[in-house]
């Protein structure tokens, strides 16, 4: 059984993904009438109310709540990893809350069993990239190969020690908002050049894709730019823009603000 604290967007973006593979069985916690009842008749899920039910009847466990209340859901299903050796090793904890940090998990769980998730919004669309950082009395096989085999029904996953986590949190996490944000920039520059909004979007959307493929080909980023770029041409007057401004300087200084706040977000887990 695969269990869920939380039925908002993430965790809907998992069961969506689990069913589109099989899926097995799932049961999802979830507070609000509403929401279960949409669960139930969308992905043919169980529902409950009870946090402490769906832990206690789960092996594998995805806690999927705001980090400002994830207190009240360990000390809910603190039951279900209580009860000696034998009993904690039957059952793995998963956390994608933000900044929520691997020893908290495992004082307020008692249990060493207990793995840290980053997933990215571009889960929602099965594209997403996941990174899980666990203690390494957890065996990659076992249920975390399951854990890992959910996660990647809605994109990659990577595996990383915890202290990557801040970084990770503030380049894929983040990262999405300011790929939009980008995206909107050039937009609304053709725009003002005078090409229709709709078009604008269209040409840069696959634009974007169309250079994240060659990438993922195995293309350079130097390379790219090589290739497109003619001296004196369109593309060097552009980077000229780019360059003077900083546009470099600007992302360095991007990441590393979104990964101090990460990090401070976390002090008190």
């Amino acid at each position: 059984m695969t269990g869920f604290i939380g039925g908002g967007n993430m965790a809907e973006a998992l069961i969506k993904g689990m069913r589109a593979r099989g899926g097995g069985d799932i049961l999802v916690a979830e507070p609000l009438e509403q929401r279960r009842k949409y669960l139930e008749e969308t992905y043919k899920v169980r529902t409950t109310a009870s946090n402490r039910e769906a832990a206690m009847e789960s092996e594998v466990l995805i806690i999927a709540v705001k980090p400002q209340v994830i207190d009240n859901a360990l000390a809910d299903i603190k039951d279900a990893f209580a009860g000696g050796k034998d009993r904690k090793e039957q059952k793995l904890a998963a956390s994608i809350a933000a900044g929520i940090r691997l020893a908290y998990l495992e004082e307020k769980l008692g249990t060493e069993n207990v793995v840290r998730a980053m997933p990215n919004t571009p889960a929602l669309a099965g594209q997403g990239i996941t990174v899980l950082a666990m203690r390494e009395c957890v065996s990659e096989a076992g249920l975390f190969g399951r854990l890992k085999e959910i996660f990647m029904t809605v994109g990659k996953v990577m595996v990383m020690p915890e202290k990557y986590m801040d970084a990770v949190t503030a380049l894929s996490g983040s990262g999405p908002a300011f790929f939009a944000l980008f995206v909107e920039g050039l937009v609304e520059g053709a725009v003002k050049q005078g090409l229709p909004r709709q078009q604008a979007l269209e040409l840069a959307i696959q634009t974007a894709a169309g250079t994240i493929k060659m990438l993922e080909d195995g293309m350079d980023t130097t390379r790219l730019r090589v290739m497109v770029t003619s001296p004196g041409g369109t593309t060097q007057a552009g980077l000229n823009v780019l360059e003077s401004r900083g546009f470099k300087d600007i992302l360095y200084d991007t990441i590393e603000a979104a990964a101090r706040r990460a990090e401070e977000l976390a002090r008190g887990f």
